[in-house]
């Protein structure tokens, strides 16, 4: 009853904004940065031509190479997740230790994976920050909860993230920003997903070319994007983005982007085959290279007896749209490696993890999972070459 109360009372105090009339949602522009971001699913020209441009700008022996002298690239993407993205900081972290992280080409991350993805992207050296965020947290650090009469009359979620908004301040700094272009311009790529909550379509931002402007502006769209791709709908507030369409201003409200999917690459935006035909002629053939995605999460399903409460049953449809969600990115990703010629190597939370915990930000939890995450990213072979229950998939000639 408080639930229906609070869900119907709130609908009466709508917060003011200047939005994007619909029919002009793909002329919004950032000014000064036009050419940062894409919708998911098209092949964006700017996209298209930072990622040519990318394979010029490498170095000499920055990337491995095969027998031809052709790059052989790794990539990383990071899934959502909420407090379980300590499980993939404690895998990288472990991955460094035992000595066979590879050097990515293109890391991307999504909510929790927006997080960690900077880290990740900027190397090895970050990950005692990298284990700092994911250990010594708690939920103060992370979100401040409203009281019911706000939440009635006016508000736009359940809880403010001013808290993790220092907490990314206070880890995105200049100094990071600049670390970030300098890898940028060795031909290294960081891509985070938000949710055009307008458009429904995820947002794909190379936050590379924004650490590259090197302004105030840069670095306030920088904590910008990654606070957007953390802020979980209802529970947090959404992120407004100032554009502009022909010189006049408007808002646009982005969220997290596992409302549209839990892990992504490149997410249509850009044409590898003709990519590769730019740079190296029609003769040229895939040499190896693979993904490698962290799954801030569990897939398989979990029986349990669900109490017959509101509360039970929305969180346990909740889990559930979110794994049945997580495998058909997995597939998705699986079928684009396939067809590019890429490895595929995906990685998640044990099934047999149990959470002792049910705070939502729990410290103790956290540094549980950044173990367990830790020592499989030190053993032998943590990784599944296919999809989950590929294998069992019979094909009927």
């Amino acid at each position: 009853m408080v639930v229906a109360v609070v869900i119907v009372a709130s609908g009466c105090g709508t917060l003011p904004r200047n939005a994007v009339p619909i029919d002009r949602i793909d002329d919004a522009e950032i000014p000064g940065f036009t050419d940062v971001r894409a919708w998911s699913g098209r092949v964006s020209e700017d996209f298209q031509a930072d990622f040519v441009q990318s394979v010029r700008d490498e170095r000499l022996g920055e990337f491995p190479t095969d027998e031809n002298g052709i790059p052989i690239y790794q990539g990383l993407a990071l899934s959502g997740g909420g407090s379980n993205g300590a499980f993939g900081a404690g895998f990288l972290y472990g991955w460094s230790k035992k000595g066979t992280r590879p050097d990515f080409k293109l890391v991307t991350g999504i909510s929790t994976g927006a997080l960690i993805a900077p880290f990740a992207y900027l190397g090895s050296d970050f990950d005692e920050e990298l284990k700092e965020v994911y250990t010594t947290i708690t939920s103060e650090n992370i979100l401040r909860r409203r009281n019911i009469f706000a939440i009635l009359f006016k508000s736009e979620s359940l809880a403010k993230t001013d808290p993790l908004k220092l907490l990314v301040e206070q880890y995105i700094s200049e100094d990071t920003l600049r670390a970030v272009a300098e890898r940028h311009d060795r031909g290294h790529r960081l891509y985070i997903g938000t949710t055009h909550m307008d458009a429904q379509h995820l947002v794909v931002w190379n936050m590379g070319l924004i650490a590259k402007r090197q302004s105030s502006e840069a670095l306030d769209l920088f904590r910008k994007v990654m606070l957007a791709s953390a802020s979980i709908p209802v529970a947090f507030p959404p992120v407004l983005i100032e554009v502009e369409i022909d010189g006049e201003p408007f808002d646009e409200m982005h969220a997290d982007g596992g409302t549209l999917t839990q892990v992504f690459y490149y997410s249509g935006t850009l044409d590898i085959a003709a990519g590769r035909r730019e740079i190296y002629g029609n003769q040229f053939q895939p040499s190896g290279g693979g993904l490698y995605i962290i799954r801030n999460g569990q897939v398989q399903p979990d029986p349990v007896q669900v109490d017959r409460n509101l509360t039970a049953i929305s969180s346990r449809a909740i889990d559930t749209m979110i794994k049945t969600a997580v495998v058909g990115d997995l597939y998705r990703i699986f079928a684009f490696t396939s067809r590019d010629g890429v490895g595929f190597n995906y990685a998640g939370i044990p099934e047999d993890y149990e959470p002792q915990s049910t705070e939502l930000f729990d410290q103790a939890e956290m540094n549980r999972l950044f173990q367990i995450g830790h020592q499989l990213g030190m053993s032998g072979n943590p990784w599944q070459s296919t999809p989950p229950g590929y294998e069992t998939i019979t094909v009927v000639q």
